[in-house]
């Protein structure tokens, strides 16, 4: 990982964590267990997700920034069914992201 992508996973991780401490607790306990609940930890993970969402500037700037970006790296995932053939779409997505918390 990049220390640009470090960067901004931790800008992010702080803002979620800001707006969401809830949601953002309850899904890091639930996933922290020796043997997690997987239903309880996947719907901790839908609490935080829509959280996030609805709470977190930074996801918002970047959600409506980026917004070309995060769909082209979805349409890749989608299409493709790998993460690793979607790499330049989500340096692209990361390169963006950064710019629009800058």
């Amino acid at each position: 990982m990049s220390g640009k992508s470090g960067l901004l996973d931790q800008l992010l991780i702080e803002d979620i964590a800001r707006n969401c401490p809830q949601e953002y607790l309850a899904f890091h306990q639930c996933m922290g267990r020796s043997t997690p609940d997987e239903n309880n930890c996947a719907l901790q993970q839908y609490n935080l997700a829509g959280c996030i969402k609805k709470s977190v500037p930074a996801f918002q700037r970047i959600q409506s920034i980026c917004a070309g970006k995060l769909q082209a790296y979805e349409a890749c995932l989608r299409t493709s069914g790998s993460k690793k053939k979607c790499e330049f779409e989500l340096k692209d997505l990361r390169d963006c992201a950064s710019g629009s918390l800058n």
